[in-house]
C-alpha cells in the first residue's frame, strides 16, 4: 500500500516515483498566465509561489482565490489562472493523472481541500456583490484572515494582510480605489491601523465586528 504522505513529499518519494514520472516541471514569471498548449486539458500543482483564479472583463476583475505551495487545480475551467510571483509548477495531462487517482489518496484528498476552497471563495464573493457594500465585505476579509492565521480579535492583534490593495480589490470584487478609499476611512474612524506594509492592527474588535455585520467570526 502507498503511503499516505503530503503530496508534495509523496511525488518526491520512491513511493511515489511512478506519479512523478506523469509530470513535466514548468515555471512561470510573476504576471505571466497559465495557459494549456493547444487547448489541452491539463492539471497542475504548485511547487512553489502562488497562482490567481480569475474571471476578467476589459472593465473588471474578480479573483476566486490564490493557490499555493500543496495546491492543485485544473487548466479546464473559464477561470484565468495567472502567476502573481515566480512560480514552480508540475503539470500532468488530466487524462493521464486521473489513472493514478485510485492508487494515491493524497491525490483525491488535495482536490477535495482545493476544490472547497475555490468553492467557498466564490460562495462569499456572490453573497458579497449581492448583499454587502464594500466597507463590511473589507471588514469581513479582515477577520477571516485573521481566522485563518489563527489570530484573536483583541485590542493591538495584528493582522496578516499578505494580499496588495489591488489584489484585495479583486477578491472582494471592488476597484483598488473603492477598496482603498474605504479601507482609508476605516483608519480614520479609529476601528484598525496599519502597521508596517504587511499587518492590520485592531484598534477596536467591536467596530470591526459592527463594520462586519457579525458579533463572532462564524458569521462571516
Amino acid at each position: 500500500m502507498i503511503p499516505q504522505l503530503p503530496l508534495l513529499d509523496l511525488i518526491d518519494s520512491e513511493e511515489g516515483a511512478g506519479l512523478r514520472r506523469i509530470f513535466h516541471e514548468k515555471r512561470l514569471e510573476s504576471g505571466s498566465l497559465l495557459r494549456a498548449p493547444n487547448g489541452e486539458d491539463q492539471v497542475f500543482i504548485v511547487r512553489s509561489g502562488r497562482i490567481r483564479v480569475y474571471f476578467a472583463t476589459p472593465e473588471q476583475e474578480l479573483s476566486l482565490g490564490y493557490l499555493t505551495a500543496t495546491d492543485m487545480f485544473s487548466t479546464h475551467t473559464r477561470a484565468l489562472l495567472q502567476a502573481t510571483q515566480a512560480t514552480e509548477l508540475l503539470v500532468a495531462r488530466r487524462d493521464v493523472l486521473e489513472r493514478q487517482l485510485g492508487r494515491y489518496p493524497a491525490l483525491q484528498a488535495t482536490i477535495v481541500r482545493v476544490l472547497a476552497m475555490v468553492l467557498s471563495q466564490a460562495m462569499t464573493l456572490i453573497e458579497d456583490l449581492a448583499f454587502h457594500p464594500v466597507k463590511r465585505r473589507i471588514a469581513r476579509y479582515l477577520l477571516r484572515s485573521a481566522a485563518r492565521h489563527k489570530i484573536p480579535v483583541a485590542v493591538d492583534s495584528l493582522i496578516l494582510v499578505e494580499l496588495s490593495m489591488e489584489e484585495i480589490a479583486a477578491l472582494l470584487g471592488t476597484t483598488r480605489q473603492t477598496a482603498s478609499t474605504e479601507l482609508n476611512a476605516m483608519i480614520h474612524a479609529g476601528g484598525i491601523a496599519r502597521q508596517g506594509r504587511r499587518h492590520i492592527r485592531i484598534c477596536d474588535p467591536e467596530r470591526l465586528y459592527l463594520w462586519a455585520g457579525a458579533d463572532h467570526p462564524a458569521g462571516i
